[in-house]
């Protein structure tokens, strides 16, 4: 298979080199995943002292009514928010993990291509057909393994949308729900 030590040498720093990239992209993901986490612990932890302030400050039930109503549509907001945010953190690294596994089989394809174009100058005489045979399953591997993939890329993105879709719609319908109770305790 390696016709000289530098060809495995080079093999072997390029699956070092891939796993080092590898790597880069988790620990990214990781990172941006615990970066929102402090974030939304912080913003927690300010938005609960506010409200315990507020709450400790209330003097009679219609202020306390007005508080609960004055809490959620901030609350709603944030959870949609961080949802958000956490939805497009999961989608950047699995863009970017799909790009590496693409990458990944396109490199293979063609050094198997090139193997086979090697295959075929030293094969005996006769075994043109299968070597002919073997590119043809190749190319028609990679062709479906391309079609699959961009099929799969646009129904997850389709299906992910659709989700973004009705939890922003459910926040509507909650902040609207919120928004008619607020109004009708202070008609009455």
């Amino acid at each position: 298979m390696f016709t000289t030590t530098q060809e495995f040498s080079a093999l072997g720093q390029s699956q070092f080199d891939k796993a080092v990239r590898l790597s880069s992209i988790v620990l990214a993901g990781a990172e941006r995943f615990a970066s929102l986490q402090l974030d939304l612990s912080r913003k927690l932890l300010s938005d609960n002292a506010e409200a315990f302030k507020a709450l400790s400050e209330v003097k009679d039930a219609k202020s306390l009514s007005d508080l609960q109503s004055g809490l959620a549509q901030p609350a709603l907001d944030q959870a949609f928010s961080a949802a958000r945010n956490v939805y497009d953190a999961a989608l950047l690294t699995q863009n970017e993990l799909s790009s590496f596994v693409e990458e990944q089989i396109a490199e293979n394809s063609k050094a198997l291509q090139t193997s086979l174009d090697r295959l075929s100058k030293s094969a005996p005489a006769g075994s043109d057909i299968a070597v002919a045979a073997l590119k043809t399953l190749l190319n028609t591997s990679t062709a479906a393994f391309e079609s699959v993939s961009k099929t799969a890329k646009k129904v997850s993105a389709e299906i992910a949308e659709a989700g973004v879709e009705a939890a922003t719609n459910s926040a509507k319908a909650a902040s609207a729900a919120v928004s008619r109770k607020k109004t009708t305790t202070s008609a009455a």
